[in-house]
């Protein structure tokens, strides 16, 4: 199995999705580069990315179409960059139907399907925290064992109920939340009746 590609220029690993299927692998990076060159290339830099993109609505790059979503999560290391951004819709990739995918930005050189990714304005103004909890967000699940009582059975499930608010679970005890007008509500439910650990505004 590969884990790592080195190219002649840069001996820093790519990411593994680089070599996934849903992007073809090497060839099909190659692909897709040959066979858009009429593409938009807005080329955002690895240094325009921080934490303060995410729930930011965002077109980028998938199997050599320009698709929209929100950015869910960013990793950064020595070499790279990565946006993850989950899919307005699911995009299908052979048999498999994919709802994210991850874009990847080299530090050295801005090569990579990052150069893709465009921020898009905000139609409707959207608060956006990201919550690190004190306990699993599973054991948090607990909370609604009583389904008839809470008319849920799970976190996800409560502060979606919240209107114009979605609950996007980014690690086992990490969570982004974006609201349009309910989240100093949200905010202060989260306080009161689960542990928190941080909670990230914006």
């Amino acid at each position: 199995m590969i884990t790592a590609i080195q190219t002649a220029n840069c001996s820093a690993p790519l990411p593994k999705h680089l070599t996934s299927a849903a992007n073809g692998g090497m060839n099909g990076w190659r692909k897709k580069k040959r066979y858009n060159n009429n593409l938009k290339v807005t080329f955002m830099k690895t240094t325009e990315v921080n934490k303060r993109i995410i729930g930011r609505r965002c077109k980028c790059i998938f199997t050599g179409l320009l698709v929209t979503g929100i950015i869910e999560a960013v990793e950064e290391n020595e070499h790279s960059v990565q946006v993850k951004v989950r899919f307005d819709t699911p995009h299908q990739w052979g048999d498999e139907l994919y709802s994210y995918d991850w874009s990847f930005g080299r530090k050295t050189d801005g090569f990579g399907s990052l150069k893709y990714l465009e921020l898009l304005p905000d139609e409707t103004t959207f608060d956006a925290m990201i919550v690190t909890f004190g306990d699993p967000i599973g054991t948090l699940d607990g909370i609604f064992e009583d389904v008839k009582t809470w008319g849920v059975c799970s976190l996800k499930g409560w502060i979606d109920s919240y209107e114009s608010t979605r609950f996007t679970p980014i690690d086992v005890d990490k969570a982004v939340i974006t609201s349009e007008y309910n989240m100093e509500c949200v905010k202060e439910w989260l306080e009161h009746n689960t542990p928190i650990k941080d909670i990230i505004i914006g």
